[in-house]
């Protein structure tokens, strides 16, 4: 009687019977989720229409070394100071580190003492601190006082490239040579990343306007250049540095930003101050 009753009911012999043995009747499946009403709806609170307007990709940097990602060329600009239009001693420069046409990216400011400026001029020692947009400082550049003449070899031009709290990150050497100026760049393990090659001239005016190639570390192969030259959307001189493709390391800009800074004093200084003075 039991058995019957089982059989009838289809949980036995589900085939004999529609009924699957579920006590759920299926009008009572939700399947379908409501609709929101699209009027009740609040908007944005802001626009996501054109939002990025960093030329340089969708990475916003944050501080420090993060503005060099990406770069593939940078502008150094100095900005004029009214102690070298009417004085013969030089004032502690200033400069502008920008994306060329673009946005700037550093905030260079000299610190160096007024009896080496007065007695070494361009030649002198001092710290480069280079501020970024967020007002913090991105790196700290260090050069001794030393010479750039072959007469010197024991003691040649170098630049040190620091980032906070104290990082040594590489530095920048001259190499002795007697018509073609060498400068080699090494990183934290002062191993060879780059090296800078200057034209072949016998004295060291002619290099104001000129171009210096930055080659491999085994010095076969042209990646780069820092040029010096003027400037006709910025109505002034300025030095151009042309990253190599193969540099993707913001460390490594960095040292090549520190040897432009570094030929900038050396060599191509002079002419910023001439050209100031006729115009004044």
């Amino acid at each position: 009687m039991f058995a019957e009753d089982r059989r009838d009911n289809g949980i036995d012999n589900p085939a004999v019977t529609a009924d699957d043995g579920s006590t759920l009747k299926p009008d009572l499946v939700i399947s379908v989720q409501p609709k929101p009403n699209d009027s009740s709806r609040a908007e944005l609170p802001v626009t996501n229409v054109n939002w990025r307007t960093n030329p340089r990709g969708q990475f916003i940097p944050v501080h420090g070394l993060d503005f060099l990602i990406g770069v593939t060329s940078l502008l150094i600009q100095q900005t004029v100071e009214l102690d070298d239009l009417t004085s013969k001693v030089e004032s502690e420069n200033r400069y502008i580190v920008r994306v060329p046409h673009g946005e700037a990216l550093y905030i260079a400011s000299e610190v160096s003492s007024p009896t080496q400026r007065c007695l070494c001029g361009s030649g002198r020692g001092f710290l480069m601190h280079l501020h970024d947009s967020t007002r913090q400082e991105a790196m700290v550049l260090q050069r001794r006082l030393a010479a750039a003449s072959c007469c010197f070899p024991c003691r040649l031009q170098e630049m040190k490239v620091i980032t906070p709290p104290g990082d040594y990150v590489g530095r920048v050497v001259q190499q002795w040579s007697w018509v073609v100026p060498f400068y080699l760049v090494r990183d934290l393990n002062d191993q060879v990343l780059f090296a800078i090659e200057g034209p072949a001239v016998l004295q060291r005016s002619a290099l104001m306007l000129s171009e210096f190639k930055i080659m491999t570390g085994d010095s076969l192969r042209e990646v780069g250049k820092i040029s010096h030259g003027w400037d006709r959307d910025l109505n002034s001189f300025a030095t151009t540095i042309q990253v190599p493709n193969a540099t993707v390391q913001p460390k490594h800009k960095a040292l090549l930003l520190g040897a432009a800074f570094l030929l900038e004093y050396t060599y191509f200084m002079k002419s910023k101050r001439s050209c100031m003075r006729c115009c004044c």
